[in-house]
């Protein structure tokens, strides 16, 4: 039987020593970002966080439920409020489309994205973890910046269609010439769109007068 000493050096903390939830979300984060929901671990999480796989439970509940948290290392929720709020260039759609891009251009979050997208397209758990993620900060945040009107979220659930389209061409499927086309010749060609969905009359849009939120 291991000693008490070797446990710990495994573990890479000593004895007592409170587990950080922000460790195990990080270890998450690369574990999902490397291997997807469905061949993502527990075990292989708590191995990389240095904590026992009862701990992951104990701290988050499930596998979804960590899923689900992992995201906002990804999509900072206060952060993308932030860019939404900047109100200092030629608009809310044009301010959300670079931030949604920025965050997949750079290294450290896109691996993360790409296995996000994958995984909710292929598994239930991942489907229903990424759904309420969008749907309770992603989507708030934009319909905040709306300033909260009756069709606000739905306006933002439009402008997502072209945001989650792009994403998978771009840079899940890598489809030419999208994929291969700068940031910013990105932003310059879908942000009028996303504009519109943000800020055309209702009537223009073809928006129903009443719809489910």
């Amino acid at each position: 039987m291991p000693s008490r000493a070797a446990m710990d050096k495994r573990r890479g903390r000593r004895h007592g020593e409170p587990v950080s939830r922000d460790v195990v979300l990080r270890a998450a984060k690369n574990q999902f970002a490397q291997h997807g929901y469905e061949k993502t671990t527990l075990r292989a999480i708590a191995d990389e966080a240095h904590v026992d796989p009862s701990m992951v439970l104990y701290l988050f509940g499930s596998k979804a439920e960590l899923f689900r948290e992992s995201m906002k290392l990804v999509l900072d929720p206060e952060l993308f409020t932030e860019e939404l709020t900047a109100g200092n260039d030629d608009g809310l759609g044009f301010r959300i489309v670079r931030a949604y891009l920025t965050i997949w251009e750079q290294p450290d979050t896109a691996a993360s994205m790409v296995s996000m997208l994958q995984s909710a397209t292929s598994n239930s758990d991942a489907h229903k973890a990424f759904r309420e993620f969008l749907h309770s900060y992603v989507m708030t945040a934009v319909t905040d910046a709306l300033g909260g009107a009756d069709d606000a979220r739905l306006r933002a659930m439009l402008a997502a269609t072209s945001l989650v389209g792009t994403a998978m061409l771009r840079y899940v499927m890598q489809v030419p010439p999208l994929s291969t086309l700068t940031a910013d010749e990105v932003v310059t060609l879908i942000g009028p769109s996303i504009q519109r969905y943000l800020s055309a009359p209702a009537d223009e849009l073809g928006l129903p007068t009443t719809h489910t939120t």
